[in-house]
C-alpha cells in the first residue's frame, strides 16, 4: 500500500475515517490524500446580481474548513506526506472512485454511518457505492 485516498465530509464518521487513515498511511508510510466532493451549488453557473462570487467564496470557505480539519488529524499522527483537494460533482462516487483509478490509488478509506433498509435508499451511500465501484480495496470506517 502505497497511495491511500481518503473521502471526508463534514460528518462524525468522517473524522473516524480522516483519524484511522491518518494511523494507517503512517504504519505502513504510505502517501495520503484527503478528499472532498462538494456538490455544486445552485448559482454556480450563473451570475444573479453578483451573487456567484459571494457564494463561491462562502463555499470555498467551507471546503477549505473541511480540509483542514483532516490535515490537522493527519498532523496529530505525523503524517508527513498528506495532500488535500476539493473537486465539485454531483456524482461523489464515479468521481473518488474515478480519481482513485486514474491516479493510481491503491486504498480507499471511508465513513459509513451504517444505515440498512428505507434510510438507506432514501439517503444513498457512498461507502456502499465505493465498495462496488472502486477499482481497489475500500476500508469503510464507523
Amino acid at each position: 500500500m502505497q497511495k491511500i485516498l481518503c473521502a471526508t465530509d463534514e460528518t462524525e464518521v468522517s473524522r473516524n475515517a480522516e483519524e484511522f487513515a491518518a494511523d494507517l498511511a503512517k504504519a505502513v508510510n504510505a502517501e495520503l490524500c484527503y478528499i472532498h466532493v462538494s456538490p455544486p451549488r445552485p448559482g454556480d453557473s450563473g451570475i444573479e446580481n453578483g451573487r456567484l462570487s459571494i457564494i463561491l467564496d462562502e463555499a470555498a470557505a467551507r471546503d477549505h474548513e473541511i480540509l483542514q480539519n483532516s490535515m490537522d488529524a493527519a498532523d496529530k499522527k505525523g503524517v508527513k506526506n498528506v495532500t488535500c483537494r476539493t473537486v465539485r460533482s454531483a456524482t461523489v462516487v464515479s468521481t473518488i472512485s474515478g480519481i482513485a483509478e486514474k491516479e493510481g490509488f491503491d486504498h480507499i478509506l471511508a465513513g459509513s454511518t451504517g444505515r440498512e433498509g428505507i434510510p438507506r435508499f432514501l439517503i444513498g451511500s457512498v461507502a456502499s457505492g465505493l465498495i462496488h465501484k472502486a477499482h481497489c480495496p475500500v476500508t469503510i470506517v464507523r
